[in-house]
């Protein structure tokens, strides 16, 4: 009987990923990494993720089967629990993804990451431990078109630490432990819920509503855009896991060229949405423009921290400007994975759930 640890279920991927598990397979064992003051405290924060994702009541029962081990990556005394010893799959996905801080998204994705896989390449019962890392592990001075065989790059120039951390993790984890049985997860830019919409979690959709509701992008508009929802990633990451015979050791989770809009595309959705607002056509433009524009901000997104808002928007633009648009899936299509659908498909579901949330509160989603 296969029995899987996962880790980071608490978070937006890892939510959706537990309620897509509880929902396709009752036979596996699960057991869950949480931090938490208390295994009580733990369990209940999981059932707050899980439960953004299916209705109350559905799977709690399925919830309560799970094994919580209170503790975090690097807790030597909770990786040391016998329940361990005999675990078959692993999916990290825990991770500090901060754009901001440095020590902290360290400590989480480079010294966690290392301290479980060195912990879980003894487990001899072990198939499969599937890493999830981000594609911009590419930098900034990418093509446009992105290949899973092209990165990490020792060279590369990154904008966040997050992303070098992840990249940094990846090479640690190639040449320090080469028995553990790695599969890397890649996904692009995770956006909604093609049900929900952003009733789970508004992360980086914020940006796109603050850029439609300003009007402004540092990118042109017939530039491609490279989205995927969240229960997409959570199918791909769990088809990952427990898919026999994969070709490769490392796999976009993307739209690809297939399924990746232009920015126009977004834009005429937006306008379904929002309205037409042709007294204020989108302009192409950088960020100083942004910040000497400030003005308009308060009229167009009403009042909040703006300070935080054109600090958060400067990393996002940042990597809107790059010379990456796509990042190629045709690995996983490859393995058998169908195509995701467009964030055109599913953007107008997520532009008006909830109808009555600002944009500096979508913004919590990510702090």
């Amino acid at each position: 009987m296969k029995k899987v640890l996962i880790t980071g279920t608490t978070g937006f991927i890892g939510g959706a990923t537990l309620a897509q598990l509880l929902q396709d397979d009752s036979s596996l064992r699960i057991v869950l990494l949480v931090r938490g003051d208390s295994t009580a405290a733990a369990r209940d924060r999981v059932a707050r993720s899980v439960l953004r994702f299916v209705d109350q009541g559905s799977y709690e029962h399925r919830l309560r089967d799970c094994e919580v081990l209170c503790g975090d990556l690097t807790d030597l005394r909770a990786l040391s629990h016998p329940c361990l010893d005999d675990v078959t799959h692993v999916l990290h996905l825990a991770s500090n993804t901060s754009f901001r801080s440095v020590r902290g998204v360290r400590h989480a994705n480079i010294l966690g990451a290392m301290t479980l896989a060195h912990r879980m390449r003894t487990v001899k019962s072990l198939q499969r431990f599937v890493y999830v890392s981000t594609a911009y592990i590419c930098g900034k001075d990418s093509e446009r078109i992105v290949h899973e065989a092209d990165f990490p790059s020792a060279r590369a120039r990154h904008i966040v630490e997050y992303t070098s951390s992840k990249a940094e993790c990846e090479m640690l984890l190639a040449n320090t432990a080469p028995e553990l049985p790695l599969v890397v997860a890649r996904p692009s830019v995770v956006v909604g819920h093609t049900e929900r919409g952003c009733l789970p979690s508004a992360s980086i959709f914020w940006f796109y509503r603050t850029a439609e509701l300003l009007r402004r992008s540092t990118c042109p508009l017939e530039s491609f855009d490279d989205v995927v929802p969240v229960d997409y990633v959570a199918r791909s990451l769990l088809f990952l896991l427990f898919q026999p015979g994969l070709k490769h050791s490392c796999y976009h989770i993307s739209a690809g060229e297939g399924s990746s809009v232009t920015w126009e595309e977004i834009t005429r959705v937006f306008s379904t949405c929002y309205g037409e607002r042709p007294d204020n056509p989108y302009r192409v433009v950088d960020f100083a423009t942004l910040e000497r524009e400030r003005g308009r901000m308060r009229e167009l997104l009403g009042p909040g921290d703006e300070d935080h808002l054109l600090g958060a928007l400067k990393i996002y633009y940042d990597f809107a400007a790059t010379e990456v648009e796509i990042f190629d899936n045709r690995r996983l299509l490859g393995e058998g994975m169908p195509p995701p659908p467009r964030f055109t498909d599913y953007l107008a579901r997520c532009a008006t759930q909830p109808s009555d949330t600002s944009v500096y509160q979508q913004m919590l989603d990510d702090e």
